[in-house]
């Protein structure tokens, strides 16, 4: 464990528990670059999830099999300490995604390789399969681009009008709904490219869905039951982040890059990553700032700033970013760290 200044064992005010590939670094975003501490257990964090009533109640998922290391953490002091939760049926599964139900106390989803979803309802102390995803059907026909073409729970996401309603991304696979909990699931991919990284529905209306995908932006203003790619403002076709605002404002962001991550090693540019708002709920986007040069990184997760109204983003070479409430204005908090893929918000 590292402490930098400041650090007197609790913190007045906001942190961030960011996840990186090589383990959980606290920051105060007030304070500027210096961690507050860095973990090397969980040793390596792709996605995190935070508790809907307790924001010290942290879990992250890692998709590397480290020897004598589980893939799923859980922290209950802000991202301080953690214990290993990884469910015993999916010892030997990377965790590609987690998500905690926003109205059933302590109740968790975690997303793994071969498309595989686990629920606990006891903050991640025993887990169930969800026995209905097993079964949709065509799921056999799910893969991945790299060998060994092993598909993944990309995204899971919750109606935040219905609870009991959950939408679930498979890169590559397509979006699926359950209207109860999980027990049971149906196919939402017509005029959907399947190569699913996240999924939301609007804060305003129940209908309006919106995905992420290795192709594109796209909409649903039908429950799901059709889509159709967004391309108005939008140069760039590899989305990965969402972030859709509260129902007050009609803001919604992601980033985009050039192409999928194996041409970030090789071109040039790197990911050659943009970020862009809508103003219309996803209708058209515009490139926030043609100008923001994100390096060759590409941002990989949104999250809403509850200070300022606005929104703080993760990249995989390290940076953390604060941007304003229309994302016109951009200020690094950290950079140079390892590379990083999610974040929580502790207050």
């Amino acid at each position: 464990i590292r402490f930098g200044r400041g650090w007197k064992g609790g913190v007045s005010g906001m942190r961030l528990c960011v996840g990186t590939a090589k383990g959980i670094v606290i920051l105060d975003p007030a304070r500027g670059a210096t961690p507050l501490m860095v973990l090397a257990d969980p040793s390596a964090v792709w996605c995190m999830a935070q508790d809907a009533a307790d924001p010290n109640l942290i879990y992250a998922g890692s998709t590397e099999q480290i020897r004598g290391k589980g893939t799923l953490a859980r922290s209950t002091d802000g991202g301080r300490t953690w214990t290993d939760v990884t469910p015993p049926l999916a010892r030997e599964e990377e965790v590609w995604s987690i998500a905690a139900s926003p109205a059933v106390k302590d109740r968790v989803f975690v997303g793994t390789s071969h498309a595989r979803l686990f629920r606990s309802d006891d903050r991640g102390r025993v887990f169930k399969e969800s026995d209905g995803f097993l079964r949709i059907p065509g799921r056999d026909r799910w893969t991945f681009p790299p060998p060994p073409h092993i598909p993944h729970v990309r995204s899971i996401a919750f109606d935040p009008h219905e609870p009991s309603t959950m939408y679930v991304g498979v890169e590559e696979g397509g979006v699926f709904r359950s209207r109860n909990e999980g027990a049971t699931f149906e196919t939402l991919n017509d005029g959907l490219y399947e190569d699913i990284h996240t999924v939301a529905v609007d804060s305003r209306d129940s209908r309006r869905l919106y995905a992420t995908t290795g192709g594109g932006f796209y909409l649903s203003n039908n429950a799901g039951k059709s889509w159709e790619q967004v391309t108005r403002g939008l140069n760039r076709t590899y989305t990965i982040p969402l972030l859709v605002s509260a129902p007050d404002r009609d803001d919604l962001f992601t980033a985009a890059a050039m192409g999928p991550p194996p041409t970030w090693r090789v071109a040039p540019t790197g990911a050659d990553a943009m970020l862009f708002r809508s103003a219309d709920r996803g209708e058209s986007f515009e490139p926030i700032s043609a100008e923001q040069n994100f390096g060759r990184g590409m941002l990989m997760r949104l999250k809403s700033d509850p200070e300022n109204g606005g929104f703080f983003a993760v990249c995989n070479d390290g940076a953390v970013v604060r941007a304003s409430t229309d994302g016109a204005s951009l200020a690094t908090i950290a950079e140079k760290l390892p590379p990083a893929y999610d974040l929580a918000i502790i207050p």
